[in-house]
Formats: structure tokens, C-alpha cells, sequence
């Protein structure tokens, strides 16, 4: 169920390469699209970058974190929490609309987080 869940949510995005489910220890839950790059090694770090700045924006009262980009020459790294323990981690072409794909990863996290519970 939840790689059928990531592999619709790459489909669903104009312009998304790959998306990787991770839980609390940066360990690969799931994961669809291209993964010619080591994308369980990216997400393992991006996971632990993502704990960190929930944890500095709470102890800044910032709020909830709700998404992290990482724009680079090769495109954007969108980080977004699941739950407690767990996040997604989608990669997108320099060209990829940045609310097409905060609205598929909306959709995806109501589906993972009734298929987690």
C-alpha cells in the first residue's frame, strides 16, 4: 500500500523524480521514482536536517514545521513530516511547480498516515 501511495504521488506531479517514506531513524520505509541516485542515503541526512529544524523552530516557538526546501542546481528537495516518527522526502526538477507538489504531498500524507495508524 504505501509504495502504490508514493508511486501515485510521483505520477500525480508534473516534473517529480523520486519520493522516499522514512521514519524517525532516516531508515527507507518506501520509496518510487528514480532512484539512480542513492536517494536512502539523501534521505537518511535530509531526515536528521528536518529533526534539527523542528527542534530549533520549537525552541524558537516558531510553530509546526510544516515542509523544508532544498533548492539546488539540480532542482528541489521538498521535506515535509508525516507524523511524529516518520516524513516523506520528494525530489522535483528545477522546474517543478512547488504548490502542485505541496498539494500531492497534502493528499499523500492523509493516505499514509491511515495506512501507519
Amino acid at each position: 500500500m504505501i509504495n502504490r501511495i508514493l508511486e501515485e504521488l510521483v505520477s500525480s506531479i508534473n516534473g517529480a523524480q523520486a519520493v522516499i517514506f522514512l521514519d524517525g531513524d532516516g531508515e527507507a520505509v518506501g520509496q518510487a521514482g528514480d532512484t539512480a541516485v542513492d536517494i536512502k542515503l539523501l534521505g537518511a541526512w535530509k531526515e536528521i536536517q528536518l529533526d534539527r529544524i523542528k527542534e530549533i523552530a520549537g525552541r524558537l516557538g516558531l510553530g509546526t514545521v510544516q515542509a523544508v526546501l532544498f533548492s539546488l542546481d539540480e532542482g528541489n528537495e521538498l521535506v515535509v513530516p508525516v507524523s511524529e516518527e516518520y516524513c516523506l522526502l520528494l525530489f522535483l526538477s528545477a522546474y517543478a511547480s512547488l504548490p502542485d507538489a505541496m498539494g500531492g504531498l497534502k493528499k499523500a500524507i492523509e493516505l499514509l498516515k491511515k495506512d501507519i495508524e
